[in-house]
């Protein structure tokens, strides 16, 4: 497996393990679940993991080098005025099409 896909499955575990054993204490000792309904939590959980990881990889591989140029390309101009322009139209873009980051 690549070595980097490895390390955004850690970094997946890391998220999603804290929780998944903090429900799996509660359904122990609160609230008993059946069986069923906890191997289709189980099988949840690891597939949260790894579609965090390829999600990870995913932004990583293509977001990442795309901000990363454009950024380069907007110091090297030295008017301020369109640096804060194209950000402005950024943010608007972003907050039209998520509402809720209001």
């Amino acid at each position: 497996m690549n070595k980097i896909l490895k390390g955004k499955i850690r970094e997946s575990l890391a998220a999603v393990l804290p929780i998944t054993f903090i429900v799996l204490a509660l359904s122990v000792a609160v609230v008993p679940i059946p069986l069923d309904t906890l191997a289709l939590f189980l099988v949840g959980t690891v597939m949260l993991i790894f579609g965090m990881a390829f999600f990870s990889l995913g932004t990583d591989v293509s977001m990442i080098p795309m901000g990363d140029g454009i950024g380069a390309q907007m110091s090297k101009s030295k008017k301020i005025f369109i640096s804060l322009l194209i950000c402005f139209v950024l943010g608007v873009l972003i907050t039209m099409a998520e509402p809720d980051l209001q």
